[in-house]
């Protein structure tokens, strides 16, 4: 019998982690925000993937673990959707409305070839991605002329997926398999990797492989959110250890050098992590990881509209981080943790 859940802990180091993953995001998107071109870790992993992109499947990865052990915890339905969205939404909408009314004026100011940044505008922005699904990724013309304006915000689009399984978890609980019923889980995983799989092998079967929820689309993150749970759900043959995390990990790094990442890193890199993270403790003062996430791409598109990026990538860097991450201790100690502390 599976044992009793156990309330989370602060005795890990997935909130380091978490924030190390922000940083690598942060990195990746600096690279062509400041039109530097292909970055150094998609050349060491031969273009398989990005550093921004493998930080998001372990967001993923390490989310599901912890979203099972809190729907496991909490038992109840009402009480998991709520501890969810107040760990979303409020830091959501503070980057929007903050990207809309502060960011996108500064951006129009200095960028001397984008449009006039203009009030309606803004409310269009925040209106249209108010529900967290991004379809809107432009405020007015204020992006024209900079290295990338295809987007404002362009961290945000993970955020509705990763409510979706949100939804998947939510599921998984009614359903009792959490509980008492993980094999179904573990069937439900496998056919997601066998999909995966399909896909990464013969691309042409996203034409007929299930469209719900644009999974083809979202594959490689459902994948490793669910493998999070699993690893949620079987925790107690999940024991901490550095020498399996460590293999773990030596796993993942032979797959983004010698190949097969797309095929087995959605597998692979959230039990590293996850091993990684239940082997030290490392807790922080804040989490400043999500704040980092959803506020760090409008700040570079600032600083390229201030030509930053003319004076090399590791100005443009750091200093887009430096401010992503007061930003975030801001967005931390000012909305984020106030709401979070409304949860039961």
């Amino acid at each position: 019998m599976k044992p009793a859940p156990v309330a989370p802990h602060r005795d890990n180091a997935f909130d380091l982690l978490r924030l190390i993953l922000a940083v690598m995001v942060v990195y990746s998107h600096a690279c062509f925000l400041g039109g530097f071109g292909t970055e150094r870790f998609a050349l060491f992993c031969h273009g398989q993937t990005t550093a921004g992109t493998l930080a998001v499947i372990g967001f993923f990865g390490i989310s599901g673990f912890l979203v099972t052990r809190s729907f496991a915890v909490r038992g109840n339905l009402l009480k998991f959707a709520k501890a969810r969205l107040l760990r979303i939404v409020p830091g959501f909408y503070f980057a929007l409305l903050f990207t809309a009314f502060c960011l996108a004026p500064l951006i129009s100011h200095f960028n001397t070839l984008g449009a006039a940044w203009k009030l309606s505008a803004a409310f269009h922005f925040v209106e249209m991605n108010a529900l967290v699904r991004i379809v809107e990724w432009h405020v007015g013309g204020v992006l024209h002329g900079l290295p990338y304006d295809g987007s404002i915000d362009g961290a945000l689009w993970s955020l509705y997926p990763e409510l979706c399984c949100y939804g998947l978890v939510a599921l998984f609980g009614v359903a009792k398999w959490i509980q008492s019923g993980r094999v179904n889980i573990l069937v439900f995983g496998v056919s997601l990797l066998l999909l995966n799989a399909g896909i990464v092998i013969a691309p042409k079967v996203h034409e007929i492989a299930p469209t719900i929820l644009q999974l083809t689309e979202w594959t490689p993150f459902v994948t490793a959110f669910v493998v999070g749970s699993l690893a949620s759900c079987y925790r107690e043959q999940l024991e901490p250890g550095w020498t399996s995390a460590a293999l773990w990990m030596l796993i993942v790094l032979a797959l983004l050098k010698f190949g097969g990442w797309a095929l087995l890193g959605p597998l692979v890199l959230p039990i590293g992590l996850i091993r990684v993270a239940q082997s030290f403790s490392a807790a922080l003062p804040a989490d400043l990881s999500y704040g980092t996430y959803v506020l760090h791409f409008p700040i570079l598109q600032l600083l390229a509209a201030l030509g930053l990026n003319h004076d090399g990538f590791f100005l443009f860097f750091t200093t887009g981080l430096v401010l992503a991450l007061g930003l975030a201790t801001v967005s931390w100690f000012g909305i984020e943790r106030p709401f979070l502390r409304l949860k039961s």
